[in-house]
């Protein structure tokens, strides 16, 4: 009972019964085509239902009001089924409270069903005598149909409970999802080039008093750095922005290239080693791009005096991406896990690689492998 796709086949199916009606009328005297023309509005409203229900109870209400006296003061014989309404206002009535009870609160729902209760009872009385003359069937069949409409109503409205339930969960776990991936950005891109930055003026401090000149020459490193570091994270406000998707590595060697240069220009002796196919996918690039950075962001601020990193990126007989970053620095005690082996971790997860992290015989070593086929 979809509030827009079942409004038409129950709109059509009130038709038919409107039409039976007609048929089955002994005669359309002026009296009877009165009382049937009277159950087109609660018709109406029960389709209007669907998107408005303002005026759709006083709407029955009246009607069924008007006409049940008709009924009576011209002896109207009309077609009825369990019910001392005619069968299309029955089929309104039922239609009118399973959606009231399925969209309105719960206060509303109970003043609404309880006025079609009310007008049906005194359709009971007034129409034919229903009720002094003992039909207890019809009763019994009216209460069924009643309560039917009720818990239809109620079964949909803990469906759509559920479905609002699953829809904010889903939306909630999106926007996780969405706060993760920011801040594994602005980690593994952002705090690369700030790391930079601040080791480099690290050594323009302990330089600048015995050798001005060789502060100097970092200052062009600092600022390329913290030209990087703004470029980042303009794109990455253009992305929150615009909802445009983050850009690709389209040359991963390149890219891996400079920075390990980058790298090499603060005063780490690197040593590196490519092996890539012919073809890497841009997506898979930039997260092996983020891995290599991320590593080395760690080498600079945890390893104790590393004279050698070694950073390599091959191909395996198993058709995944290979990425060794490792050095022969004493691990610093903090670089025991942190946001950046937590980001690494999850950008392996999501391709579907194995990931693994920490200290070997003579350093720390950050070993992962990533299938070029995409995530499994």
């Amino acid at each position: 009972m979809d509030s827009h796709r079942g409004q038409w086949p129950i709109a059509a199916g009130l038709a038919l019964l409107m039409l039976g009606e007609l048929v089955l009328m002994d005669g359309l005297r002026s009296a009877g085509a009165l009382v049937w023309l009277l159950s087109v509005p609660p018709c109406i409203a029960a389709v209007a239902s669907f998107k408005s229900r303002d005026f759709a109870i006083p709407v029955t209400v009246a009607s069924i009001f008007v006409s049940s006296f008709v009924i009576r003061l011209f002896h109207v014989n009309m077609p009825t089924i369990l019910s001392p309404l005619t069968i299309a206002e029955t089929a309104a009535c039922l239609v009118l409270t399973a959606v009231i009870v399925r969209e309105e609160p719960r206060r509303a729902a109970t003043w609404s069903v309880g006025w079609l209760m009310a007008v049906s009872f005194f359709a009971a009385i007034v129409r034919d005598n229903w009720i002094s003359g003992s039909n207890y069937n019809e009763m019994l069949g009216s209460l069924v149909l009643g309560f039917g409409a009720v818990g239809v109503g109620l079964y949909f409205r803990a469906r759509d409970t559920e479905s609002g339930r699953l829809i904010a969960a889903a939306v909630t776990d999106a926007q996780k999802e969405e706060r993760i991936a920011l801040a594994r950005e602005l980690h593994d891109v952002v705090a690369h080039h700030v790391t930079g930055m601040l080791v480099q003026a690290q050594a323009a401090l302990e330089v600048s008093d015995d050798d001005p000149k060789a502060a100097h020459r970092l200052l062009p490193g600092i600022v390329r750095s913290g030209t990087e570091a703004l470029g980042a994270m303009r794109r990455m406000v253009g992305t929150l922005r615009q909802g445009e998707n983050e850009i690709a590595t389209t040359d991963l060697a390149a890219d891996v290239i400079a920075t390990v240069e980058r790298t090499r220009e603060l005063g780490f002796e690197t040593r590196l080693r490519i092996d890539l196919p012919d073809e890497v996918p841009p997506e898979l690039g930039r997260s092996v791009l983020r891995l290599v950075q991320e590593s080395l962001t760690n080498v600079h601020k945890h390893a104790q005096s590393p004279t050698m990193i070694d950073v390599e990126i091959s191909r395996t007989p198993q058709n995944a991406l290979r990425v060794v970053v490792a050095d022969d620095g004493q691990p610093h005690e903090l670089n025991q896990g942190g946001y950046g082996l937590v980001g690494m971790r999850e950008r392996v997860d999501l391709l579907g690689g194995l990931f693994s992290a920490g200290p070997r015989e003579n350093g720390w070593q950050v070993l992962a492998e990533l299938p070029l086929e995409g995530s499994k």
